[in-house]
């Protein structure tokens, strides 16, 4: 660190600084000896065992009780646009196909040839 004798003049600051600079120097060596000594010194960690931790196996859970501190319900239907709508809504019995035979000859078991009964599906366009 010679370079703060350029901007001292006097003596007394001189030899302070020489002074300085070799106590400096003294514990920078005396650091790098100590850094030696604890690479040397270090002892490897023993190896670490491997924790078994034991599972848990559940048979039976049985819930008493739910609490839902918060619920955000938004249903935003007001905004849904419909541009088709197609199709065909049945209100009350609807069936399928043909059964005006089966009707037929149930009505014939049960009340002969008493009664006469015309039903038939109404055939889709």
């Amino acid at each position: 660190m010679p370079f703060f004798r350029l901007f001292t003049s006097k003596k007394i600051f001189t030899k302070k600084i020489s002074e300085l600079e070799k106590k400096i120097s003294s514990l920078e060596s005396k650091i790098n000896e100590v850094k030696t000594e604890v690479k040397a010194i270090r002892i490897p960690s023993p190896p670490k065992e491997k924790e078994n931790n034991p599972t848990v196996q559940i048979n039976h859970l049985q819930v008493d009780q739910i609490v839902i501190e918060h619920l955000d319900y938004a249903n935003n239907f007001g905004q849904l646009g419909i541009k088709e709508l197609s199709g065909k809504l049945n209100i009350g019995s609807t069936y399928e196909g043909d059964i005006s035979e089966k009707i037929n000859e149930i009505v014939k078991q049960k009340l002969g040839k008493e009664a006469a009964v015309n039903i038939k599906a109404k055939k889709e366009e």
